[in-house]
């Protein structure tokens, strides 16, 4: 799957399989010690290269010119691939960059933080209404939420929503080895394509909606009306599985750690503080994909051209270079120079500010209104190629008198 068949001189080499079973169990361990190994490993298995250490990805994601985003590991045909976006360098990224950007910021993200905040003050009250709720934080908070505000932004149809998911656990598990596993997985998400294909349409687009906003920038000539249902596609594959995932970490975190909850609900100005080292310890996305376009010197390894690479955002989190104590989750932490759970550069994640306004919002109404967050059962985290998150967090909430 890869051109690369030997690795370059002075290289460490690791002989495991980063896409086994028991590295998917436990990735953050896993991506850790593959992390310790050295900044640039070699995957002997696959034959491509890991970018594994906080300073050495992020000078990587900087030189887009000889690290390029338009090829990468496993980088086969496949319907649930995006076209734009992610899989692209400029000049064709910078502009459907800027679309992207132009519907998910400035007055529409005014609208939604307005919208957001009304939704999440609504959800929690009903949670809370009867007194102390147990829930699972993935379902009953995450999945909830989420499906319910940003696809009302994107004037999607009620029925059906729950297909994102299974869409994005798709779009997730193609950047890997052919297995049974991910043939599952992508088996699972083939009714989930038809229903992402059938509202990426420009006809079935809501005036004032985002995909009718995407359109309309086609028709001012900004960019190739199906590069606009391309984006929209990319929304819906990006814009969900990742985002409810992180935000039931991020309550996980919180459950498992009471004196920092404690810490929140005393100064709640650290919010937009606490959303950030939440991400920071547990990314939404375990690695992105590269390939050296020319020979390019990293930390003293020459990476030959044509290399497949894959830059390791889940071990940068816990990385000890960059974070003091790593491994601890602190809502007051300074964050100076921030984390690249959203990636870096150029190739910063479009929707990164959407992301950080629901859960920032979601946190927010529960900070106001609750008094203690605890686990009650054994957290389930979720197995996927790329993406890392819970697919069950039961905890209590207790409201406040």
């Amino acid at each position: 799957m890869t051109t690369t068949t030997a690795p370059a001189p002075g290289v460490p080499i690791f002989g495991g399989d980063p896409f086994s079973m028991e590295a998917l169990a436990d990735p953050i361990g896993f991506d850790g010690r593959v992390r310790e190994l050295g900044p640039v490993v070699f995957i002997e298995k696959y034959g491509y290269y890991a970018l594994t250490q906080w300073a050495e990805v992020q000078k990587a994601l900087r030189d887009w010119r000889n690290i390029s985003s338009s090829d990468r590991p496993f980088y086969e045909p496949n319907p649930y691939r995006p076209t734009v976006l992610v899989l692209e360098d400029p000049p064709s990224h910078t502009q459907n960059k800027g679309a992207a950007m132009a519907v998910l910021s400035g007055d529409n993200l005014v609208r939604f933080e307005e919208y957001f905040a009304a939704e999440a003050e609504r959800m929690v009250g009903e949670i809370l209404a009867d007194g102390p709720a147990d829930v699972d934080a993935f379902h009953d908070l995450a999945v909830r939420y989420v499906l319910k505000v940003f696809p009302d932004m994107l004037g999607l149809p009620e029925e059906g929503r729950d297909l994102l998911l299974k869409f994005g656990d798709g779009v997730f598990n193609v950047f890997g080895p052919e297995t049974d596993f991910q043939k599952e997985k992508l088996a699972g998400a083939a009714k989930a394509q038809d229903w992402v294909e059938r509202n990426t349409f420009r006809e079935v687009q809501k005036p004032g909606s985002v995909g009718a906003q995407l359109y309309e920038l086609a028709d001012q000539g900004k960019l190739p009306e199906e590069d606009a249902r391309q984006i929209l596609k990319s929304i819906f594959g990006a814009g969900f599985d990742t985002t409810t995932a992180s935000i039931a970490s991020m309550i996980r975190a919180l459950a498992d750690h009471p004196a920092e909850w404690e810490k929140l609900k005393a100064n709640p100005d650290l919010v937009e503080i606490a959303w950030e080292e939440a991400i920071r310890y547990y990314p939404a996305s375990r690695f992105g994909g590269r390939w050296a376009k020319n020979d390019v010197d990293i930390a003293g390894v020459t990476i030959p051209a044509g290399s497949k690479i894959l830059a390791m955002w889940l071990g940068t989190g816990r990385d000890p270079r960059k974070y003091t104590d790593p491994d601890l989750f602190q809502v007051d932490r300074d964050l100076k120079g921030g984390h690249l759970s959203f990636g870096f550069g150029i190739h910063t994640c479009a929707g990164n500010l959407v992301a950080r306004l629901e859960a920032r919002t979601l946190l927010r109404e529960l900070v106001k209104r609750v008094e203690t967050i605890e686990l009650v059962g054994e957290p389930r985290q979720a197995k996927n190629y790329q993406a890392f998150g819970h697919e069950y967090v039961p905890v209590r909430l207790t409201p406040k008198a």
